[in-house]
C-alpha cells in the first residue's frame, strides 16, 4: 500500500496547469536511449527543446529530478546561535546602560545644583534685618556664618565660566585644525547683543538674587527662566504634515503655547509678590531688588531664542534668516561671543561687589586678594562683611574651590550622559525623565538634609549648609510661583517626550547652544534640546500606499531600468559591486550568501510597507553586481565562458540551498564588453554578473571599478531625469558598496555604514571591521595583525583625522563624492610612469581614498560593521600580497604628506596635528627594519655573551645581506624560499629574546626601560582585547605575532622594496578549477602542450648533441638515445588515453548539438549530410576510416559558435539591453576602457622605469637603515668599551648589572611609546563611540529603545521591529504545513477513506517538492490572507479579551465553538495552522494590528486586492 502511495505521490493533478509540462521538453534517460535507437533507423535525432519562456523555464526547474530530494547546505562562518547570543547580550546591555544613564543624569544634576546652592548660601549671610526675611524665611533657617568669604564668590565665578571655557577650547580646536567659514555681521551682532543681555542677567541672577533666597526657594526660582522661549513658541508654532487633521493639531499647539506663556508670566509675577510680601518694609524705600526679580529671569531666558525659531531658507527674513546664517559660521561666532561673555561676567561681578562699599575701593581690593576684609552695604542686595577666608571647623581652606570642582565635574558628566542618551535613542527614560525630576528630588533631599544637625564631610569638617530651626512655613505666593514655573518648563519643552529617529547624532544636532549653563544645568539641558523642525515626528500617519503596488508581476526580465514605487529621492540606494577573478567555490559561496541575506532583509522591509502600510525609517534598496575579469576563453575561434564563470553558476544554486530555496536560471545577454547574466533573487531583487572579455574591455580590478562607477553614477543616475537639484539629492543617497569576491557580511553591517553616511553628508567613504578567515599559522598571524591594526591604527585615524584607506573588500562610497571634481575623472588616469603602477594599480582602493581626502571628503571607520574575508593561507601568497600593499601604502601616504598644505586647506578633517602624526608613523615605518635588526643583534649577544658585538653583527648581517642580494638578482620563488627559511630561524631567535627579557626582568624588575616598555605594550594589547569582547580571542595569536616580528617587519619590508618593479597581482594566480565541463584538453596541433620536464643530465646531453631535443624515444639506434634511455628515463604519453580524451570531447560537442536551443538559427548544412552515428569514426580520428575523407575535406566549416550558444546556458533565457546602453558602453570603452595593446617598446620602457624606481627607493631605504644601525651599534660598542660612560644609570639600579639607558635608543623607544599611547587613547575614545552605536541599533522594545510608532490609537504599541518579525515569519515556509497535512492524513485514516488518504499523500509530497521552487511572495500572500481572515474574525469577536490572549486558544477560535458548518471549520483550521507556524510573537503582533484602525483598514483593503487577483488568476 505504501508503495502505491509513493508512486501516486509523484503524479500530477491534471487540473494544476502550473505543473503540466510536455514530456518531450525534458529528455530523460529512457527518452535519450529510445531516441538513439530510433535515430539509427530514421537518421534523425528527434530531441529538441521548444523556445523558452519564463513560465516554461520555471516549470522545467520544478519538474526535473523529482527523485533528487536530498540537499547539502553550507555552514555560515558566524552561526545563528552566536548572533543570537550577542544580540541578547546587546539588548541586556542596553537596558542596563539606559538605567545607568538615568541614575547618572539624575544624580549628577542633583549634585550640580546642590553644590551650587551650598556655595550660594554662604554669600550675603543674614546679618541685618533688611535681608533676613527672604534668606531665613522669617527666621526658620539658621546659617553657620555671618561673613562672606571671597573664595565662595570666586567659586561661583568658576562654576559660571567653566562651560564658557569649554566652548572656547572646542572652537579653538576646530579653527586651528579645521577650515571654517568667515564670519557674517548680522549673526555676530545679534549674538553679541543677546548673550550680553544673558550674561548680565545671569550674573545678577547668581550673585545678587539667589544669595538673597534660601536654598529651597532659590532652586524653585530657577524654574522661572523660560519666558522668551514660551513667547517664541507661540509666535513660531511647530507644524507637522503628519497628522490627519492639521488644523486641529495646530490649534492644540497654539493653546499649549499660550498656556505656557501665561504660566511663565504668572510665575514671575508670583515671585514678585513673594519678594514684596517678605520684604515689604524694605522695598518701600528701595524697590531695586523687586525689579531685578522681574527682569533677571527674562534676561536669562533670552539665550535660548535660537531653539524656538525655525531655520529659514535663502528667501527668509528676520530671525529665521539670521539663524540660517549663524548655522554656517557658528564656530567663529561662538569663539568671539563666549570670550566676550567671560569679560562681561567678570565685569558685572566686580560692579556688584564694589559699589556702595564703605571704604571706597576696599571691596575691590578684598575681592582680588589685596586686602583681608571690607564691608559692603548695598541698598539692593544687602550688607555683608568680605573676608579673605572663612574656615568652618576643621575644613580645608580651599573648601569652596573643592565644592566648585565637584560642581564642574558633575555638570560636565551630566552633559556627556545626556549626549549619550540621545545618541542611543534612550532620550525619554535617560534624558527627559531624570532632568524633569531633578529639581523636585533636589528640594526633597535639601529638606531632608536641613533637618539634620550637621552634614559631615570628614571628622571635624561639616558642610556649611543652613539648618531648620522649626516647622516649614512658606508663603502661598512662593508655592504658586514654583508650580507655575514647573508647568512652564514642562509645557515649553513638550517636544522632549517625542523620541527622535536618527541614531548617533552629533552633539551639535542634539543641542542648539554648544554647552550647558553652569547655573541652570537641568533647565538649560531641557530648553537647549534641539527641536525637530526639519525632520518628521515619530507619531506620523503614513500616507496610504497605492493598492496597485501589490500587483507587481513576479516574473519578467529585471535588466531594464525601472524605478521602484517605494523609492524616493532620499531613499538610500546601494549598488553592491563585487569583483571576481580566480575565486574558489568556497569563496564565492561567502559573498552569495551575504547577497541572499541582504535580499531577504530588503524584501522583508519592503513587504512591511506594501502589506501593512507601515513606514520603515531604515528602508533601502539595492542591486547586486558581480564583475568578472577575464571571463572568456577562445578555442578554435569560438568564445566560451571560462570554468570560473561556470563555477559561479553552480555555486549560486549551492549557496541558495543554505536558505532552503531555488531560483530560476539566469537571463543571458550579449553586451559590448562581453556578456551579462541576470538572476532574480527570491525576494525580488536582482543579481547581475558582468562577464568581461579582455579582448573587448580593459581588465583588472581598478578598471572594473571605473566600469561600474561610470555605469551607475553616469549612465543610470543621469538618465533618471529631473532637475539638477533632484540629481544631486539622488546622488547623495546613492552608494556603492565595494566588495571582494569572497566577503561575508550581515545586513546590519551595511546598515551601520549607511548610518555613518546619513549622519554627515561630508563623509565620502566608510569602512567596517575586516576579519580574516581561513586556516593555518599564516591566518592566525593575520587575525592578530588585523585586530591590532583596526583596534589602534584605524581607530586613531578616525579620531584624529580621517581613515587613509577604506579597503575595497568591504567599503561604502557615496555617489556624489565619487562624482565630484578630481575624483572619478582622475581615477581613470592610466599609468604612464613607473610610480603610477605602484600608486594607481597596486592599491587602487587606497588611491581612491586619497583622491577623496584631497577633495575634502571624510573617510570613516565603523568598528561595529563586521565583514569576513579569506586571507592568504600560504607564506608565498601572503608575501606577494604584502609586496603589493606595502609600496602602494607608502606611496599614497607620501602623496598626502607632500601635498599637506592643500589637503589641510581643502579638508576640514585633516589638521596639522594629524599630518605630524602620520609623519612620525612614516619615519618609524622606514626605520623599523633597522630597529628589528638591532633587536636581533642584541638577542644574539644576550644569548651568547662570549660573542662580541662585532661577531653578533656579522652573524646577523650575513643572512640579511644575502637576502637583499637575492631580491635584486634571483627569481621570486627563490627569494620567497630563502625568506621562509630565514623566517623560521628568526622565530627561534625571538625565543632567545623572550628568554632575555625574562632574565632581565628577573634581575632588575621594573628598573629596566625594556621591561617597562614591553609591559606597556602588552598591557595596551590586553586592555584593547578586553575592550573588544567579540574579538577577545585574537589576543591568543599574539605569541605567533611576536615570533614573526623579524620576518614581517624586516624581511617582508626588504622583499617589498626589492620587488618594487613587479606589478603582478600576486594572489589568486592559480590554475583554473576542474569542473564537469572540462574533462580533457584537446590534443590538436593548434593547442600547445606544455613541454615535458627534463632532467639535468638530459639537458647537458642535449647541449652536446647526444640527445633528442624533443625528448622523443623512437626506434632509431643511436648512442644519444641509448644514453637517454639509460640516464634520463621519461614517461611517454599514453596514446589510448589521448584517444579517450578526444572521444569524450567529441561526445560533449555532440550533446551540445543535440540540446542546443539556438540550433534552429544556425546553418542547416549539417542536416543535409545526414546523421553520423558513433560507429562511424570519420569525424573522430583523422585517417581512421577513409571512405568519407573526401566529404570531410570538402565540407564547409561550421561558423564559430557564440558564447551564448554554449550548452551550459541551455536553460537560460536570451535577452538584450536597450540601444542607448549599447551606445554608452561603446563610448565608455572607446574613451577609457579599451584593451591595452601590447607594445614591446613601451613595455620595455615601463619595465626600465620600474627598475629605476626600485633602485632609487632601495638605495634610500637601505642607506637610511644602514646609517641608523651604524650609529646605534657604534654607540653601543663605545659604551661597552668605555664601561658605560655614555649611558645614564637609573636611580633605581641595584645589583651587579646596573640598569642604564642610552640616549639614542631610549629616544627611539620613546617615539614608539608616544605613538602607541596616542593610539591607545584614541582607541578608548573610538570604542566609546562604537559602544554607543551598537546600543543605538539594538532593539529592546518600545519603552527603552527605538521610538514606538504610535498609529493613531492609544492602545496600540506596535513597533516596526515587531512588524518586520511578522513579515519574516509570514514569508518563511516551514515543515509545519506538511505536519498539518500529515495530521489530516491520520484523521482520514481513521475514517478509512482510501481516496482521501491518497489525495492527501499526493498533496503532501507535492508540497514538499514545490516548497523549494515557489516564489516567496506567493507564500507571503497565502499567509497574509490567513492574517486577513484572522483580523476579520477578531473584528467580529470583540467580546474576547484580546489583550490577555497569549495563545491562539484564548481567542476561542476552534472548530467546535463556531458552529458554522464544515466549511467554516476548515477555514478556521487553516488559520490556526498558519498562526501556529508563525508563533505567539507574530500572533500578538497581529492582535495589536487589529486594534489599530488604520492598520486594520490597510489589511482589509490589501486582502481584498490580493483575493481578487487570486480569483482572477485561477479563473484564467
Amino acid at each position: 500500500m505504501s508503495q502505491q502511495y509513493t508512486n501516486e505521490a509523484y503524479q500530477k493533478d491534471p487540473a494544476d496547469k502550473e505543473y503540466n509540462i510536455c514530456r518531450s521538453e525534458v529528455p530523460t534517460n529512457e527518452t535519450i536511449q529510445k531516441t538513439s535507437h530510433d535515430s539509427e533507423s530514421t537518421g534523425i535525432a528527434d530531441v529538441r527543446l521548444r523556445p523558452k519562456t519564463t513560465t516554461t523555464t520555471t516549470q522545467k526547474i520544478r519538474e526535473s529530478n523529482i527523485w533528487d530530494v536530498f540537499r547539502e547546505t553550507s555552514q555560515d562562518n558566524v552561526t545563528s546561535s552566536d548572533l543570537d547570543f550577542w544580540k541578547m547580550t546587546f539588548k541586556v546591555t542596553k537596558v542596563v546602560f539606559a538605567g545607568v544613564l538615568f541614575v547618572l543624569v539624575l544624580g549628577t544634576a542633583v549634585i550640580s545644583k546642590g553644590t551650587l546652592f551650598l556655595v550660594v548660601s554662604n554669600i550675603f549671610p543674614p546679618i541685618a534685618l533688611q535681608n533676613s526675611s527672604l534668606k531665613t524665611v522669617n527666621g526658620h533657617f539658621r546659617y553657620q556664618t555671618t561673613e562672606t568669604s571671597i573664595w565662595y564668590i570666586w567659586s561661583l565665578v568658576l562654576i559660571l565660566l567653566a562651560p564658557y571655557v569649554f566652548t572656547i577650547i572646542s572652537c579653538l580646536w576646530r579653527i586651528t585644525f579645521k577650515k571654517k567659514r568667515p564670519i557674517e555681521i548680522k549673526p555676530l551682532f545679534l549674538m553679541l547683543v543677546t548673550e550680553t543681555v544673558h550674561s548680565v542677567g545671569l550674573s545678577l541672577f547668581l550673585f545678587g538674587l539667589l544669595p538673597n533666597l534660601d536654598p529651597v526657594s532659590g532652586s524653585a526660582f530657577c524654574l522661572s527662566t523660560a519666558l522668551i522661549p514660551a513667547i517664541l513658541n507661540l509666535v513660531y508654532p511647530e507644524s507637522s504634515q503628519s497628522e490627519s487633521d492639521n488644523s486641529k493639531w495646530k490649534l492644540v499647539r497654539r493653546v499649549v503655547s499660550l498656556v505656557a506663556m501665561v504660566t511663565s508670566v504668572l510665575s514671575i509675577a508670583f515671585w514678585a509678590v513673594y519678594v514684596h510680601r517678605m520684604e515689604e518694609a524694605w522695598e518701600k524705600h528701595n524697590p531695586g531688588l523687586l525689579i531685578l526679580f522681574i527682569l533677571a529671569p527674562i534676561f536669562v531666558s533670552i539665550t535660548w531664542w535660537a531653539n524656538f525659531v525655525p531655520k529659514g531658507d535663502d528667501e527668509s527674513i528676520g530671525l529665521k534668516n539670521i539663524k540660517r546664517k549663524l548655522h554656517k559660521c557658528n564656530t567663529k561666532v561662538y569663539l568671539i561671543v563666549y570670550t566676550w561673555k567671560i569679560v562681561v561676567t567678570i565685569a558685572v561681578v566686580t560692579i556688584i561687589y564694589s559699589i556702595e562699599c564703605v571704604n571706597g575701593k576696599s571691596c575691590i581690593e578684598t575681592l582680588y586678594g589685596a586686602r583681608l576684609n571690607a564691608t559692603l552695604v548695598s541698598g539692593t542686595f544687602g550688607k555683608t562683611l568680605f573676608v579673605e577666608n572663612d574656615v568652618y571647623g576643621e575644613c580645608p581652606t580651599y573648601l569652596p574651590l573643592q565644592v566648585a570642582a565637584v560642581n564642574i565635574v558633575s555638570s560636565y558628566a551630566c552633559y556627556r550622559c545626556c549626549v549619550a542618551a540621545n545618541k542611543i535613542l534612550t532620550q525619554i527614560p535617560s534624558f527627559s525623565l531624570p532632568l524633569v525630576l531633578a529639581t523636585p528630588i533636589l528640594i526633597t533631599i535639601m529638606a531632608a538634609g536641613f533637618s539634620r544637625n550637621e552634614l559631615s564631610m570628614t571628622t571635624g569638617c561639616y558642610l556649611p549648609f543652613p539648618k531648620w530651626t522649626d516647622g516649614l512655613a512658606y508663603d502661598w505666593s512662593m508655592i504658586m510661583a514654583s508650580i507655575m514655573g514647573y508647568m512652564t518648563i514642562i509645557l515649553v519643552t513638550s517636544y522632549i517626550w517625542r523620541q527622535t529617529k536618527e541614531r548617533m547624532k552629533h552633539k551639535d544636532r542634539i543641542f542648539v547652544q554648544p554647552m550647558y549653563c553652569g547655573v541652570l544645568l537641568d533647565q538649560s539641558m531641557l530648553l537647549n534640546r534641539r527641536k525637530e523642525w526639519d525632520t518628521k515626528a515619530i507619531d506620523v500617519k503614513i500616507n496610504q500606499l497605492d493598492m496597485s503596488l501589490l500587483e507587481t508581476p513576479e516574473n519578467g526580465f529585471l535588466g531594464k531600468d525601472s524605478q521602484s514605487p517605494l523609492r524616493k529621492d532620499d531613499t538610500p540606494f546601494i549598488y553592491l559591486c563585487a569583483t571576481m577573478w580566480h575565486e574558489t567555490e568556497n569563496e564565492m559561496t561567502q559573498i552569495l550568501k551575504s547577497i541572499y541575506r541582504l535580499d531577504a532583509d530588503q524584501g522583508e522591509r519592503r513587504n512591511v510597507q506594501l502589506y501593512f502600510n507601515i513606514w520603515d525609517p531604515d528602508y533601502y534598496e539595492f542591486e547586486a553586481h558581480i564583475f568578472f575579469d577575464d571571463a572568456f576563453n577562445y578555442e578554435d575561434g569560438e568564445s566560451r565562458v571560462n570554468d570560473y564563470v561556470k563555477q559561479l553558476m553552480k555555486t549560486i544554486d549551492d549557496a541558495i540551498s543554505s536558505v532552503n530555496m531555488k531560483i530560476p536560471p539566469p537571463y543571458i545577454i550579449d553586451t559590448p564588453y562581453g556578456g551579462r547574466l541576470v538572476w532574480r533573487l527570491p525576494w525580488g531583487n536582482q543579481l547581475v554578473a558582468h562577464l568581461k572579455d579582455k579582448q573587448k574591455i580593459r581588465h583588472r580590478k581598478r578598471w572594473s571599478q571605473v566600469m561600474y562607477m561610470y555605469y551607475f553614477l553616469s549612465h543610470k543616475l543621469l538618465s533618471m531625469g529631473g532637475g539638477q537639484e533632484r540629481i544631486r539629492t539622488v546622488a547623495e543617497n546613492t552608494f556603492i558598496l565595494a566588495l571582494d569576491g569572497d566577503v561575508d557580511f550581515q545586513p546590519s553591517a551595511l546598515q551601520l555604514l549607511i548610518d555613518r553616511m546619513r549622519r554627515n553628508p561630508n563623509v565620502g567613504a566608510a569602512c567596517g571591521r575586516i576579519h580574516p578567515i581561513g586556516s593555518g599559522p599564516m591566518v592566525w598571524y593575520q587575525k592578530f595583525e588585523y585586530a591590532v591594526s583596526h583596534w589602534l591604527q584605524k581607530a586613531t585615524e578616525h579620531v584624529l583625522g580621517c581613515v587613509l584607506c577604506s579597503p575595497g573588500c568591504f567599503s561604502l562610497f557615496r555617489g556624489s563624492a565619487i562624482m565630484d571634481d578630481n575624483v572619478m575623472k582622475r581615477y581613470t588616469t592610466p599609468p604612464s610612469e613607473g610610480r603610477h603602477y605602484v600608486q594607481y594599480d597596486q592599491g587602487e582602493d587606497r588611491w581612491l581614498c586619497t583622491l577623496l581626502l584631497q577633495q575634502g571628503y571624510r573617510v570613516e571607520y565603523c568598528a561595529a560593521s563586521d565583514a569576513l574575508t579569506y586571507a592568504p593561507e600560504g607564506f608565498y601568497e601572503f608575501y606577494n600580497q604584502r609586496r603589493r600593499w606595502t609600496p602602494s601604502t607608502m606611496a599614497n601616504i607620501l602623496d598626502l604628506l607632500m601635498d599637506f598644505k592643500n589637503v589641510t586647506k581643502r579638508n576640514n578633517y585633516i589638521s596639522m596635528l594629524y599630518v605630524c602624526y602620520q609623519m612620525l608613523l612614516m619615519v618609524s615605518s622606514i626605520l623599523t627594519p633597522g630597529t628589528i635588526f638591532l633587536m636581533v643583534l642584541g638577542a644574539i649577544n644576550m644569548a651568547y655573551p662570549q660573542l662580541s658585538l662585532y661577531w653578533a653583527l656579522v652573524l646577523n648581517l650575513i643572512p640579511v645581506t644575502t637576502f637583499i642580494i637575492l631580491c635584486f638578482v634571483a627569481k621570486s620563488d627563490t627569494q620567497l624560499a630563502f625568506a621562509a627559511i630565514l623566517s623560521t630561524v628568526y622565530s627561534l631567535v625571538m625565543m632567545l629574546v623572550i628568554v632575555g627579557l625574562i632574565k632581565q626582568a628577573a634581575e632588575n624588575g621594573f628598573c629596566s626601560v625594556t621591561t617597562v616598555f614591553i609591559c606597556f605594550v602588552a598591557g595596551v594589547f590586553i586592555i584593547s582585547a578586553f575592550m573588544h569582547p567579540q574579538e577577545f580571542w585574537c589576543i591568543a595569536h599574539g605569541f605567533l605575532y611576536f615570533l614573526a616580528i623579524p620576518s614581517m617587519s624586516m624581511l617582508l619590508m626588504l622583499y617589498s622594496i626589492g620587488n618594487l618593479h613587479v606589478v603582478s597581482w600576486g594572489t589568486r594566480e592559480s590554475p583554473k578549477p576542474t569542473t564537469g565541463a572540462t574533462l580533457a584538453k584537446k590534443t590538436d596541433k593548434s593547442v600547445k602542450t606544455p613541454p615535458l620536464k627534463k632532467g639535468a643530465v638530459q639537458e647537458w646531453l642535449e647541449k652536446i648533441g647526444m640527445a633528442d631535443t624533443e625528448g622523443k624515444s623512437g626506434y632509431m639506434f643511436a648512442f644519444g638515445n641509448l644514453f637517454r634511455c639509460m640516464c634520463c628515463p621519461q614517461e611517454t604519453p599514453d596514446i589510448g588515453e589521448m584517444k579517450l580524451s578526444v572521444i569524450l570531447e567529441r561526445l560533449d560537442d555532440l550533446e551540445a548539438k543535440l540540446v542546443d536551443p539556438l540550433a534552429d538559427n544556425m546553418t542547416t548544412e549539417n542536416e543535409s549530410r545526414g546523421h553520423v552515428t558513433f560507429s562511424e569514426p570519420s569525424d573522430l580520428f583523422e585517417g581512421a576510416n577513409n571512405k568519407n575523407a573526401d566529404d570531410v575535406s570538402n565540407r564547409t566549416p561550421r561558423p564559430p559558435r557564440h558564447w551564448t550558444q554554449d550548452p551550459y546556458f541551455r536553460d537560460s533565457i536570451p535577452e538584450s539591453i536597450p540601444l542607448p546602453e549599447v551606445e554608452f558602453w561603446r563610448e565608455l570603452i572607446d574613451t577609457y576602457l579599451f584593451p591595452m595593446v601590447g607594445d614591446l617598446k613601451q613595455q620595455e620602457k615601463t619595465q626600465a622605469e620600474l627598475i629605476q624606481l626600485r633602485n632609487k627607493v632601495s638605495l634610500f631605504f637601505l642607506l637610511v637603515n644602514a646609517l641608523f644601525v651604524t650609529i646605534v651599534f657604534s654607540l653601543q660598542q663605545v659604551n661597552a668599551d668605555s664601561g658605560g660612560n655614555i649611558s645614564i644609570k637609573l636611580p633605581c639600579a641595584t645589583g651587579i648589572r646596573e640598569a642604564s639607558i642610552e640616549p639614542i635608543s631610549i629616544a627611539f623607544t620613546a617615539v614608539f611609546g608616544v605613538l602607541l599611547a596616542i593610539q591607545f587613547v584614541c582607541m578608548l575614545i573610538h570604542r566609546i563611540s562604537t559602544f554607543l552605536q551598537i546600543l543605538s541599533i539594538t532593539e529592546v522594545g518600545q519603552h527603552v529603545c527605538k521610538p514606538k510608532f504610535k498609529l493613531n490609537s492609544k492602545d496600540s504599541d506596535l513597533t516596526f521591529e515587531q512588524s518586520l518579525e511578522l513579515v519574516r515569519s509570514m514569508q518563511t515556509e516551514k515543515d509545519d504545513d506538511t505536519k498539518a497535512d500529515t495530521a489530516d492524513t491520520d484523521e482520514a485514516s481513521l475514517a478509512q477513506d482510501v481516496a482521501r488518504k491518497k489525495e492527501l499523500w499526493s498533496n503532501l509530497t507535492l508540497r514538499r517538492r514545490e516548497q523549494q521552487f515557489r516564489p516567496l511572495n506567493t507564500v507571503l500572500e497565502e499567509n497574509f490572507m490567513e492574517v486577513h481572515r484572522l483580523v476579520q474574525e477578531l473584528d467580529t469577536r470583540s467580546s474576547v479579551n484580546l489583550a490577555a490572549g497569549n495563545t491562539i486558544e484564548t481567542l476561542g477560535i476552534t472548530t467546535t465553538s463556531m458552529g458554522e458548518g464544515e466549511s467554516r471549520s476548515q477555514e478556521l483550521n487553516s488559520v490556526q495552522r498558519a498562526l501556529k507556524r508563525m508563533g505567539n510573537k507574530s500572533f500578538n503582533t497581529i492582535v495589536k494590528m487589529s486594534k489599530d484602525p488604520r492598520i486594520k483598514r490597510s489589511i482589509m483593503q490589501r486582502g481584498e486586492v490580493i483575493g481578487k487577483r487570486r480569483i482572477d488568476n485561477s479563473t484564467c
